[in-house]
């Protein structure tokens, strides 16, 4: 078999078209790899156009998902050594393995879709890429050309969600990963009242058929498509496993979920519920989340990055907060701002990690990254991490823009600073917002405000 499936990626080629064409199997590099093929060999068969630049491990291609094509999608088969076989675009979000890249492009769906998607790249590498008989039907792209799509008030999405929440419950496993967090018991059944619940991919389908039973209509509502049989389903599967995160408006309307995923990405933790792309799916948009009772004359609000941390904050010091989807993520808390000073604000807090406030000093603790930068001789001469630079560098950028934005406004904005030494620099001890407050005494709360 490996004979016959060497010869035949061999003497593939698609020069016309700049094609990935397929290396040996088992080797890259001079990597061994754990499975007969890479990620590579996947996007040969899917036809995936490689963008010139990067390298044999990690490369830029045009994005199966949105079409991007200035590079934002890139494919990794192994970074510093360790074998990755992962994806992911700068543009539309979307990334995974290459067994969930096959499985979404060739429209498999279920718990399973991932096994099956192994043995179908085994198969089609063994008959040098072609597909034929039964098998054709399944090249079935679940993204269609994009179409306008139906827009849905944000009272009908909210009442679809609540509805979906009701047949979805929180998890031990979840609730465990919570409590890892610092999240108390009290605090977990509050999440859970709010609509923090498990994503279960056995009731992808089920979800979406007792919705319709019901009378309500899926084309609109972000997270919901149609698969290759044409039937409803839910954006339930093993790869965005993990527990739901409701996003608020400031009319206490849920208008998306992040996802906790279980097993991160390239680090990502957190994605979006979402169908943009699909056939009848929508987009969720990124938009920035509302924790806490907003009065009718609003004076303040705290703003973080972070779903849950914003409703953790909330939760724990009885102010009400804004969450931003990422750090550098500030285009959907504008309106948000807006109608805020509609309503009466006039100072926002910047509550932002305290990354932001980091000591540079090397100190050999950023792991494999050191290796790459050469910590043993900084740490000697007490030189600055770049690493730690950057990262910083990041955070006060995307703080600038919260800051720009409030001057724009005409809001007074003040940065917001714990768990600090004499000099200002953060000591390490409590990174997110949450977790200070929950640090701190009942006495002591009231003084950090």
């Amino acid at each position: 078999m490996l004979q016959r499936l060497l010869w035949h990626m061999k003497n593939r080629t698609d020069l016309q078209h700049k094609r990935i064409v397929a290396p040996e199997p088992h080797f890259l590099g001079g990597i061994m790899y754990e499975h007969p093929f890479t990620i590579k060999e996947v996007a040969w068969l899917l036809s995936i156009r490689c963008l010139e630049g990067g390298s044999d491990q990690e490369f830029p291609v045009e994005c199966p998902y949105c079409g991007d094509t200035r590079g934002k999608c890139s494919f990794c088969i192994s970074k510093n050594g360790e074998i990755k076989n992962v994806f992911h675009c700068f543009h539309c979000g979307q990334g995974g393995n290459m067994l969930t890249l096959y499985a979404d492009i060739m429209g498999l769906y279920g718990e399973d879709r991932c096994k099956t998607a192994y043995q179908e790249i085994i198969n089609r590498l063994e008959n040098g890429g072609q597909v034929t008989g039964s098998t054709y039907k399944k090249i079935t792209c679940r993204y269609k050309a994009k179409t306008d799509e139906v827009k849905r008030s944000p009272e009908y999405v909210d009442l679809v969600y609540r509805q979906m929440l009701s047949l979805l419950q929180l998890h031990t496993l979840h609730k465990q990963d919570l409590k890892r967090r610092g999240v108390t018991d009290p605090e977990i059944k509050e999440l859970e009242r709010k609509g923090y619940k498990s994503i279960e991919p056995k009731k992808a389908g089920t979800i979406a058929k007792k919705l319709l039973e019901k009378g309500f209509r899926l084309d609109g509502i972000p997270g919901f498509f149609r698969n290759r049989d044409g039937m409803w389903e839910a954006s339930f599967y093993e790869g965005n496993r993990g527990y739901l995160c409701p996003v608020y408006s400031l009319n206490h309307k849920i208008k998306g979920f992040q996802i906790r995923v279980d097993h991160p990405v390239n680090k990502r933790k957190y994605i979006w519920f979402t169908s943009s792309g699909f056939d009848g799916g929508t987009s969720s948009g990124s938009p920035a989340g509302v924790s806490g009772y907003i009065s009718p004359v609003q004076r303040s609000i705290h703003v973080t990055e972070g779903i849950l941390k914003a409703e953790l904050a909330s939760l724990r010091s009885g102010y009400p907060y804004i969450g931003i989807p990422g750090v550098g993520n500030y285009k959907s808390l504008l309106p948000v701002l807006a109608d805020l000073k509609s309503r009466g604000l006039q100072t926002v807090y910047e509550c932002m990690d305290m990354d932001k406030m980091m000591d540079l000093t090397c100190r050999c603790d950023c792991m494999e990254k050191c290796i790459v930068c050469g910590t043993p001789e900084r740490l000697l001469r007490k030189q600055e991490c770049p690493q730690k630079r950057r990262k910083r560098d990041t955070i006060r950028k995307g703080c600038l823009k919260l800051y720009d934005m409030c001057e724009k406004l005409g809001l007074n904005c003040q940065r917001i600073s714990w768990d600090t030494d004499t000099d200002g620099l953060w000591l390490g001890n409590y990174k997110g917002v949450d977790d200070w407050i929950y640090s701190k005494p009942p006495e002591e709360k009231e003084s950090f405000y």
